[in-house]
């Protein structure tokens, strides 16, 4: 995940020049790697955290090359540099060949109130770096402006209009239908045609993961504001980055144990197979905390390799397809020997839209559903 190198280039975009306002860019990727370690990165930003209770508007920023930017305002440069030499010192005073202003020198001082736009470049040159297909330069930088302008307005604009909500359901007796939690999810479409039109958002996969992290936090947001937060179970679609931010942290910390209880958070298969260690750090916590966990968008041939013993969640999600119509004996001899071992995990069938996925359900034996099909029978009292 490149986060921090996107926040950095926001941040510097939406402050522009203001009155005041430096940055001191420390350039810890040019030092040896021995130096580089944990406790020294750590003690350096402790340093610039002091800097912090001066100024409520300062920023720290650990980029991924783990560079340390420090954007401040109304502080005195005699001070910035200091700290700079403070902080060198940390690391042993360890020279750099060059950094990537083409200089020698450990921190470089940039005065952004006088429209010095070096460290703007860089961030932009970082952020772009991301992106790995193929593509021509202006192709390229009208993308990452698109993405850009779509994150800033994601930060400044009330989504409640976009963001959508289906229930997963329940199958009890006499085939009826009983909601077990409203999952709540922004229409990517609708994003498009609000901030981009023409545009397709999910075309570069890496600006997409970026994109969707700030959507995110986001969207923590105006659920905390809904009336019904709180009263009514809901599952959320995070990325596992996001449940680092600060922005979760506040969330988490505003909800009692009760709350909690009825928030499933959602995670797609693929951040859970590309950040496994990070998962399996923060189920636990999560888990004992109140919250319930899902892996999402599993298929049925995946599923069979894909063990969820151990991973502390409560529900798995696969999503209808005429493969997963086509392995139905397979997928129904495989949830109930799952079922047998006491995998302690509930599956759900979602993007039931058809009468092939409600027999496939019925087939398989899958006691939760969710799809568009299935409200519509809900709302017609049409039993399973």
């Amino acid at each position: 995940m490149a986060a921090p190198n996107t926040n950095l280039l926001i941040y510097l975009k939406q402050i522009g020049t203001p009155s005041g306002c430096r940055a001191l860019h420390l350039h810890v990727s040019g030092l040896p790697k021995g130096t580089k370690t944990r406790d020294s990165i750590t003690q350096a930003i402790g340093l610039l955290n002091d800097l912090n209770r001066r100024s409520t508007v300062n920023r720290v920023f650990l980029l991924n090359t783990l560079d340390i930017v420090f954007v401040s305002t109304n502080l005195d440069t005699g001070l910035l540099r200091q700290t700079a030499s403070n902080i060198h010192k940390i690391f042993g005073r360890e020279p750099i060949p060059s950094n990537v202003y083409g200089t020698e020198d450990f921190a470089t001082l940039i005065d952004i109130s006088a429209n010095d736009t070096r460290l703007l470049a860089y961030a932009e040159t970082l952020f772009a770096s991301n992106v790995t297909e193929p593509d021509d330069d202006d192709k390229m930088r009208g993308s990452v402006q698109i993405y850009l302008q779509v994150m800033e307005r994601i930060g400044s604009t009330d989504i409640s209009t976009i963001l959508l909500s289906q229930p997963a359901y329940a199958t009890v007796a006499e085939g009826k239908m009983i909601p077990v939690f409203r999952e709540m999810y922004v229409s990517i479409k609708a994003l498009e045609d609000a901030f981009c039109p023409g545009s397709s958002l999910a075309k570069r996969r890496t600006l997409f993961t970026e994109l969707t992290e700030h959507l995110d936090k986001a969207v923590l947001k105006v659920v905390a504001r809904q009336p019904e937060f709180g009263h009514r179970s809901l599952s959320l679609n995070l990325n596992l980055m996001t449940l680092t931010s600060r922005e979760f942290a506040a969330f988490d910390g505003m909800l009692t144990e009760a709350q909690r209880a009825k928030l499933v958070l959602e995670f797609h298969r693929n951040d859970v197979v590309a950040n496994f260690a990070l998962f399996q750090r923060l189920a636990p916590s999560l888990t004992d905390r109140g919250y319930s966990l899902c892996i999402d968008a599993l298929d049925a041939q995946l599923l069979a390799h894909f063990d969820l013993k151990g991973l502390h969640c409560r529900f798995a999600k696969l999503f209808w397809s005429q493969e997963a119509l086509a392995s139905g004996d397979a997928l129904r001899d495989l949830i109930a020997e799952r079922a047998h071992r006491d995998e302690g995990v509930e599956y759900i069938l979602a993007r039931c839209d058809n009468a092939a996925a409600i027999r496939l359900a019925r087939h398989a034996g899958f006691s939760l559903l969710q799809g568009k099909l299935i409200d519509y029978m809900v709302k017609h009292n049409i039993p399973l």
